[in-house]
């Protein structure tokens, strides 16, 4: 069994997360994981937020294997749906005869973006097993549960 790298992913989103802020202006968590992970295109930072929010919840409840417990609820239903057919989990799950057990790939995911840097280096792709893939979920929720914002210095 492979070791948890969810405090290395939490760090690589940590680094990134202020390098951004530095480049770019000041943002959320959740605008930062909108824009630069899971690429909603909104032009809207609190849409952006609500999105990432929502995504994370589907993310968390496909890696926990928890969807049915979490689309008992409607409006949860309504998002987990959305979610699934966004560009960020298309190609990414599989769910055999019924949609509402999907789990990740077991292949392994790749994440290309322009928002990660490891150290002072754009990550643009990233390879992930489905181990890791999960442990990066983790990570993202981790994350995102953090409520210090950056303010550009610039």
């Amino acid at each position: 069994m492979s070791q948890d790298t969810t405090g290395s992913y939490k760090h690589l989103l940590e680094n990134s997360y202020h390098i951004q802020c530095e480049l770019d202006e000041e943002m959320s968590r959740e605008a930062f994981l909108a824009d630069y992970i899971f690429c909603f295109i909104t032009y809207d930072s609190d849409m952006g937020e609500i999105f990432a929010s929502k995504a994370l919840e589907v993310c968390t409840a496909v890696s926990n294997q928890t969807i049915i417990s979490y689309i008992e609820n409607e409006d949860d239903y309504r998002w987990f749906l959305l979610m699934i057919n966004m560009p960020f989990f298309a190609g990414r799950l599989n769910w055999g005869t019924s949609i509402r057990g999907a789990w990740w790939n077991h292949e392994g995911q790749t994440l290309e973006t322009c928002g990660l840097w490891r150290g002072n280096k754009q990550a643009l792709l990233l390879n992930f097993t489905r181990h890791e893939w999960k442990d990066f979920i983790a990570a993202m929720a981790e994350f995102s549960t953090e409520t210090q914002n950056i303010a550009r210095t610039a």
